[in-house]
């Protein structure tokens, strides 16, 4: 492909690991928003209506995630990255959690977390995780992570394959759900007439 450059990721953003609670949080109405490992999806989404509020942190600015940063599970049985959409405040990313702050001018963030997410960022997991029954990717590790960095514009064409790959597999899902129900119908409808 031309006009390939190859990097690795400290190059191409900024990464932060997330507030470390030297206690157990406190979960309040009125505190801060907080992402922890939970909230990010095996499916690169950030469950944005499971997001629960901490009490009593003074989170500094590395600590805070916004619209189009990338908060990267480090810790656990898979490594998944998501794309904190845009909310009505900053978000507080929990330690082990990684905040990945891109430069825009260089990569655009969803390409960023679905190289992550894809079969790249699961070899280059798979030989640098840590630990075997919890394992981690360190911060040092993943700022060293080669990314393929094609023009903004071939990303966002990227990105826009995969919308529609996902968009299609929604729509078939959906399809396979009428059929069943139609299927069940149909043969209750036949039960009855025996």
């Amino acid at each position: 492909m031309k006009n390939v450059e190859y990097v690795i990721l400290s190059d191409i953003a900024t990464l932060s690991v997330g507030f470390p609670f030297r206690n157990t949080c406190i979960p309040g109405e009125s505190g801060v928003l907080a992402c922890f490992l939970r909230d990010v999806d095996l499916d690169g989404s950030l469950n944005v209506g499971g997001l629960k509020r901490v009490e009593d942190v003074k989170p500094n600015d590395s600590h805070l995630a916004v619209a189009g940063d990338i908060v990267f599970r480090s810790r656990g049985v898979s490594f998944v990255s998501a794309v904190v959409p845009p909310l009505d405040e900053d978000l507080l990313v929990v330690a082990p959690m990684i905040r990945i702050r891109v430069d825009s001018t260089r990569i655009v963030p969803e390409y960023l977390a679905w190289y992550i997410n894809g079969a790249n960022g699961a070899a280059y997991f798979k030989e640098f995780a840590k630990g075997t029954a919890m394992p981690l990717i360190s911060k040092g590790v993943l700022e060293k992570m080669p990314v393929k960095l094609p023009s903004l514009q071939a990303q966002r064409n990227i990105i826009e394959l995969v919308d529609l790959g996902r968009r299609e597999c929604e729509i078939l899902t959906q399809i396979v759900k009428q059929k069943n129900l139609i299927l069940e119908t149909e043969i209750s409808k036949y039960l009855e007439s025996l």
